[in-house]
C-alpha cells in the first residue's frame, strides 16, 4: 500500500532534479503514475507522441518495463523505441513491490532509432523534433545507476517515514475524517489516491473492508447525513446546505435528497420546526 506524503516525495523529486536535470516520475504498485517533476514528458516526447503509433509504441515501452521490474525485482536500464535510454526501478519494502521510479528521457550519444523515425514525419515536424531532442539531457549509465541508487534510498526513506506517521493511525479513520472535514471538495477516487498515495484499487479495499460500502455511495451517505443535521440545527438557505455538503447544483441536491429519504429538503426542514 503506497503510504507517503505527497508534497514531501514531490520536494525530494524536484530538488534531485535540480542537483542531476534528470526527469523523475513516481508510480503506485498498480502502475499508476503519482507524482513527477518537472513534468509529465518532456517536450521531445509529447511532440513525438502526438503521433498515435508513436504513443502505442511508448505505451508498449512502459508496459515491458514494468513486467522486466515486477519479474526481476531489480533495476532495469533500458533503450525505448525512440532510442533514449530510460531507467525503472521497484521500489520495495517488507518484499513487496510498493512503487516505481523512472528516470528517463535521456538521450544517447548517437541515436540511428531516431533517424528512421524521423523518416514518418514532414521535414517542418522532424525540425521540431530535432530541436527538442537537443534539450535533452546527456547522462553517463554509471552516473545515472549512481543517480538512481540515490533517489532510491531517498524515497525508502520517505516512504519509510510515511509509514511511521500513520503507525498510530488507522488509514479508514483518516479517510473518514478527511472527508468529513472537506465534504464541499472533490471526494472522487482519483482525489482519495492523491490524498492518501493509495491506487485505486486499494482506496476500494478499504472502502469494502471498513465501510462496507463503495467510495462514492459513502461519501454521498456522509454529505446527506451532514445536509440533514444543517437543515435541523441551522436557518441556512437550502442551497447553501447544498453547496456546503458538496451538492452545488440545487436541483441535483433536492433530487438526491429527495430519494434517500422520500421527502424535499424543504419539507424535511419544516418537519424539524413543528418539534
Amino acid at each position: 500500500m503506497n503510504i507517503y506524503d505527497p508534497q514531501k516525495l514531490l520536494e525530494l523529486i524536484e530538488n534531485f532534479y535540480k542537483l542531476v536535470g534528470i526527469k523523475v516520475c513516481i508510480y503506485g504498485s498498480s502502475e499508476e503514475e503519482l507524482i513527477f517533476y518537472p513534468k509529465k514528458l518532456s517536450s521531445f516526447c509529447s511532440l513525438l507522441r502526438e503521433d498515435e503509433e508513436m504513443d502505442a509504441r511508448c505505451k508498449e515501452c512502459d508496459r515491458r518495463a514494468f513486467a522486466q521490474c515486477k519479474k526481476s525485482y531489480k533495476q532495469y536500464v533500458y533503450t525505448c523505441h525512440a532510442g533514449l535510454t530510460e531507467c525503472m526501478s521497484p521500489v520495495i519494502f517488507d518484499e513487496k513491490i510498493v512503487g516505481y521510479m523512472v528516470l528517463g528521457q535521456i538521450k544517447s550519444g548517437s541515436n540511428n532509432e531516431l533517424e528512421k523515425l524521423f523518416e514518418r514525419f514532414t521535414p517542418e515536424k522532424v525540425e521540431q523534433l530535432k530541436k527538442c531532442y537537443e534539450g535533452l539531457p546527456t547522462v553517463e549509465i554509471d552516473k545515472l545507476n549512481s543517480a538512481m541508487k540515490i533517489l532510491d534510498a531517498c524515497t525508502g526513506y520517505e516512504y519509510l517515514k510515511g509509514l511511521m506517521g500513520l503507525s498510530n493511525q488507522n488509514l479508514d479513520v483518516l479517510i473518514g475524517k478527511f472527508i468529513n472535514e472537506n465534504m464541499n471538495s472533490d471526494l472522487s477516487v482519483p482525489a482519495l489516491c492523491s490524498q492518501f498515495g493509495l491506487s485505486h484499487s486499494e482506496v476500494y479495499d478499504v472502502f469494502k473492508r471498513f465501510f462496507e460500502s463503495t467510495p462514492a455511495e459513502y461519501v454521498k451517505a456522509r454529505r446527506l447525513a451532514k445536509a440533514c443535521e444543517l437543515l435541523e440545527k441551522t436557518e441556512m438557505p437550502i442551497n447553501a446546505v447544498g453547496s456546503k455538503c458538496g451538492f452545488p447544483d440545487y436541483n441535483y441536491f433536492s433530487k438526491v435528497f429527495k430519494k434517500a429519504f422520500n421527502t424535499s429538503p424543504r419539507s424535511y426542514r419544516k418537519s424539524f420546526a413543528k418539534k
